[in-house]
């Protein structure tokens, strides 16, 4: 668990399906994932379940977004995890549509990099974001990453790397 002035961060459960479900069922808030469309319920099932396997194989993992006042409100995900390129640990963040452009992300994105740095060994945490991502890109450069140009996370065309290092967060 991770707390902020306003949010409190808590490690997924299967009972967090529901903010899972909304922010990927939604055409706005998927356009910019690997389908850059929606998801079926069984690939937001799967999606959850990876979070959850995750956090039991690794230690640390994506966190459920939750309002400090009333942990029941859920508001969108932020957490650190191996890319598909596993030499790589990448912060992945999504927020549901009514709580988006409110600093929320941010807010909770800052607070785990420094929970990630304090109980890691990871040294450094990148960001992927599409080019046309303008969203993403805004929340990685307040967390203070830069652009990171000779590392390939994904295996994929189209993406822009940023990097934080550890005595930066």
């Amino acid at each position: 668990m991770i707390e902020t002035e306003r949010l409190i961060l808590l490690k997924p459960n299967q009972n967090d399906r529901d903010v899972i479900s909304e922010i990927l069922s939604c055409p706005k808030q998927t356009k910019y994932l690997p389908n850059e469309a929606p998801y079926s319920q069984t690939q937001q099932k799967a999606y959850l379940d990876k979070r959850i396997t995750h956090w039991e194989n690794n230690g640390f993992g994506t966190f459920i977004i939750c309002f400090k006042d009333n942990p029941h409100i859920k508001l969108g995900f932020v957490g650190a995890e191996y890319a598909p390129n596993p030499n790589y640990v990448d912060i992945r963040f999504g927020i549901t549509k009514e709580f988006e452009g409110k600093g929320f992300v941010t807010e909770a994105a800052r607070a785990l990099a420094i929970w990630f740095f304090a109980n890691t060994q990871h040294e450094k945490l990148y960001g992927v974001s599409m080019v046309d991502n303008v969203a993403s890109k805004a929340v990685l450069k307040k967390l203070g990453m830069t652009p990171e140009k000779n590392v390939d996370l994904y295996n994929c065309e189209g993406l822009d790397n940023y990097s934080l290092e550890a005595h930066t967060a």
